[in-house]
């Protein structure tokens, strides 16, 4: 399953702070969006239509640069999150010792 989430941003309104948890595209829908990337040399001024990948762990500013500014979030968070769960199951289970008691019943 594909997570889709649009935000509007106005002209007047600060930088906001976002914490990315997982890997995600910043899609511009309406407007022009100014974004920094903390740790990247450039900051990044995106049009409608222009898009940035955005790597999990790290802390985005966003902000925009005329009113009614519009930009989305994409993520494919639910298939991979599972086959993530799966593995890091997989691999604890893995390093785990199993005991197999077996219960008798004496008729």
């Amino acid at each position: 399953m594909r997570e889709i989430r649009t935000f509007e941003l106005d002209r007047r309104d600060a930088p906001t702070r976002w914490v990315i948890d997982r890997p995600q595209i910043l899609r511009v829908t309406r407007g022009q969006i100014w974004v920094t990337i903390e740790g990247a040399a450039d900051d990044y001024w995106l049009d409608a239509g222009a898009s940035v990948e955005l790597k999990p762990y790290t802390t985005i500013w966003v902000s925009g640069t005329e009113d009614a500014s519009w930009f989305s979030l994409a993520s494919d968070s639910t298939r991979g999150g599972a086959r993530r769960l799966a593995e890091i199951v997989r691999v604890w289970l893995g390093r785990r010792p199993m005991s197999v008691k077996l219960a008798t019943f004496k008729a």
